[in-house]
């Protein structure tokens, strides 16, 4: 009786030990920044939360990599579609109207977006990368860097040193400051 409680008790353990981790998987896949807290929350150690938060955060990239490819790849054959029904004769009326108001007002930017375009303007790939797992979150950032940029590879590799150096870093403040 004792043996299978001990087992039973072990296979629990291991359970909740491995839905912890799909679950900092998870989140370091959409919201980098959050995920080495929960990780240290749920007691893994420094080794712990670094593998975790940088798998997640790669697994992340690859998916939202792909995943954007193809919604740029659809956008690009749906918006011929979209813009032959706005030029149509019974609509020529209305679209001018819009590029006449449209001419009368500045178009509004919020701080994320003006600082977006900064980024891309001053430090290219390599800032968008940088900001990716911290400011932007990991699927903005790579259909950012996907959608600007056409290097696919470069894209790949700047993403994953950026995720890998920020886990690290990451991990090792948290665990200092612990």
């Amino acid at each position: 009786m004792i043996v299978v409680t001990a087992f039973l008790s072990f296979i629990f353990v291991k359970s909740i030990t491995i839905f912890k981790m799909i679950q900092v998987l998870i989140l370091s896949s959409l919201k980098f920044i959050v995920a080495p807290p929960l990780s240290l929350g749920y007691g893994f150690n420094f080794l712990q939360t670094f593998m975790t938060t940088t798998a997640g955060g790669l697994i992340g990239i690859i998916f939202f990599f792909y995943l954007s490819e193809g919604i740029l790849i659809l956008w690009k054959r749906i918006w011929p579609f979209i813009k032959s029904f706005f030029v149509k004769k019974h609509l020529i009326h209305l679209h001018e109207e819009a590029k006449h108001k449209k001419e009368n007002n500045k178009p509004s930017f919020t701080w994320k977006s003006r600082m977006i375009i900064n980024v891309k303007r001053k430090w290219g790939l390599i800032g968008i990368a940088t900001l990716t797992p911290i400011l932007l979150s990991i699927p903005l950032g790579t259909f950012l860097a996907n959608r600007y940029y056409k290097n696919k590879r470069n894209i790949l590799i700047y993403l994953s040193v950026s995720v890998t150096c920020w886990s690290l870093l990451m991990s090792s403040l948290y665990f200092l400051i612990k």
